[in-house]
């Protein structure tokens, strides 16, 4: 099967937060691509760097703390890092959107819903749609995410949860972006909620051909929508592949298994839950070796010595001594 061409590839990304006292190693030298029509899951514990990664996409970095130390972000070839600030305004929401990981913040509490989608389209209104066209495309967005269009004049606090992240899924889609960033959309929401909401995503891309990149620690969402896994540790990506090598394939990081070792099974009532132990490692003071290795149960001595290159088999990559060790 031929390849597509990749819409947006992350190439040796490093981002650091610098402060006078410390700073402290976000994201180390991760790469990875994504193509038209494909979703990307991002997985991994809270401070693996997920959310920074998405950030940095978008050029949403706090300004005083925060540097990109290498790397590349290649929307269809261009160097997102290398734009201006007034560049990147006509991107984000035209080219990449984001949906933002709690939906009680991500809206501003004192403008209307219908306001808050039009602004997107207001700001990219290279057609010169007129008002009452820019009204009508917002009416046609909300009945697209279930919301009735006679609720557009109303304010966020008379939205429940589930319909607040439906705007601002609303907001992200409005102007058929090229990537969606999903950070954990579905995270403050009840279950049956997440399932109507991961639905609505996977419906309205396969609907606009978005490329999705899907922020989560929840391995039962990646099973579901993603095509293709990231896992992420202490800011590196430890396993890249397709969902099948992921889920299904006989080689995995230490971590990985850990992941799946951490949730219940319902087909083996008797199967006791294996956590992993300890907690991801300080970022002000990374491990010299593996960043696993103080809480891997296969950690050999060369694992605390020198980080492990990438070991790749048929596009299933793993960063580990252990099949570095078996292709030697």
């Amino acid at each position: 099967m031929e390849k597509k061409e990749a819409v947006l590839e992350v190439k040796d990304l490093s981002v650091i937060y610098k402060s006078d006292l410390e700073t402290v190693y976000a994201v180390n030298h991760i790469s990875f691509s994504i193509e038209k029509g494909e979703t990307l899951g991002l997985v991994g514990e809270t401070g693996a760097g997920k959310t920074t990664t998405a950030l940095g996409i978008m050029r949403l970095l706090p300004q005083r703390t925060a540097r990109f130390t290498s790397g590349e972000i290649l929307l269809e070839g261009v160097d997102l890092k290398n734009l201006s600030e007034k560049e990147m305004l006509k991107i984000r929401g035209e080219k990449v959107s984001m949906i933002f990981q709690d939906p009680m913040t991500a809206l501003n509490p004192v403008l209307t819903v219908g306001d808050q989608i039009g602004e997107a389209i207001f700001l990219h209104n290279e057609n010169n749609l007129s008002k009452k066209e820019i009204d009508q495309k917002v009416e046609e967005m909300m009945e697209m995410v279930g919301i009735p269009k006679e609720r557009k004049n109303e304010y966020p606090y008379q939205f429940s949860g589930g319909m607040r992240q439906r705007v601002v899924i609303a907001m992200a889609l409005v102007c058929n972006p090229e990537v969606l960033i999903a950070d954990e959309p579905t995270t403050a929401l009840d279950v049956t909620i997440q399932a109507q909401i991961l639905s609505m995503i996977c419906d309205l891309q396969r609907q606009y051909q978005t490329s999705v990149i899907m922020i989560t620690h929840d391995l039962g969402v990646v099973a579901e929508t993603c095509d293709k896994v990231a896992i992420m540790y202490a800011g590196e990506i430890v396993e890249y592949g397709t969902l099948a090598q992921i889920f299904t394939g006989e080689a995995h990081h230490p971590y990985t298994t850990g992941l799946f070792g951490s949730i219940p099974s319902l087909t083996q009532n008797t199967r006791r839950l294996h956590p992993i132990e300890g907690l991801m490692p300080d970022p002000t003071n990374l491990p010299k070796g593996c960043k696993f290795a103080p809480r891997c149960e296969k950690c050999m001595e060369i694992c605390r010595q020198e980080a492990p290159q990438v070991s790749i088999n048929d596009g299933h990559q793993i960063r580990c001594h252990l099949y570095m060790k078996k292709e030697a």
